[in-house]
């Protein structure tokens, strides 16, 4: 009997001992976290010293993985133009996808289609002027936006965003989209695929390289 218990103590204190390691591994082994681990409180963000961009987190389903996931939105000013752009932290693969979105509870969706985009293929950008001006409008008075990024027959990648219309900087964003600043004028054009902007450096320890 007393050989049977040292066995059993002995496989325990094993087990235990087996905890104790892998509670000790679990230690931040970096100093830099990914903006998607950043509290979801409805804030903007200024993603930029000089340049007018500002990012809000969101949450996101996907049929990619079960389980909630974290999306990204970008507001901000290229040239003294708006643009939008929505990242995922799930990958959507290159090629044309559709979006569709609308504000508060609108039952009406505004829709079209875009290419993905980001070194990671994540990203869909919202360029077009007239669509771009509209959204930055409706960033002004809106509390919330639903987007939904598709490709037929079965992926779907939802995203849920909450903020404060009298956000300071969203509202600095919105300002400067109103009219250039020096800065933008040495920006004019967006860097192929967008690899080296703030939305970017957000998902950059999300998604693994490609």
């Amino acid at each position: 009997m007393r050989v049977a218990y040292r066995v059993v103590a002995g496989i325990s204190l094993g087990l235990l001992a087996g905890c104790v390691t892998q509670q000790q591994q679990a230690v931040i082994l970096s100093q830099r976290q990914s903006a998607f681990e950043t509290p979801l409180d409805g804030k903007w963000r200024k993603a930029h010293e000089s340049r007018p961009i500002a990012i809000l987190l969101g949450r996101a389903e996907t049929t990619a993985i079960i389980g909630p996931r974290r999306a990204a939105l970008e507001a901000s000013c290229s040239g003294g133009k708006p643009r939008i752009r929505l990242a995922y932290d799930v990958g959507l693969r290159s090629g044309p996808i559709s979006v569709s979105y609308h504000f508060n509870d609108s039952a009406v969706d505004q829709a079209g289609r875009v290419l993905v985009r980001g070194q990671r293929r994540n990203i869909v950008v919202i360029d077009y002027q007239p669509t771009a001006t509209a959204f930055l409008a409706d960033l002004r008075t809106a509390t919330k936006l639903e987007v939904r990024v598709s490709r037929m027959p079965f992926e779907l990648h939802d995203a849920h965003f909450r903020w404060d219309p009298q956000d300071a900087v969203l509202a600095g964003v919105l300002a400067a989209c109103q009219g250039s600043t020096p800065d933008d004028k040495r920006h004019k054009q967006p860097a192929p695929d967008d690899t080296d902007e703030p939305l970017d450096d957000a998902i950059r320890d999300v998604l693994p390289e490609t």
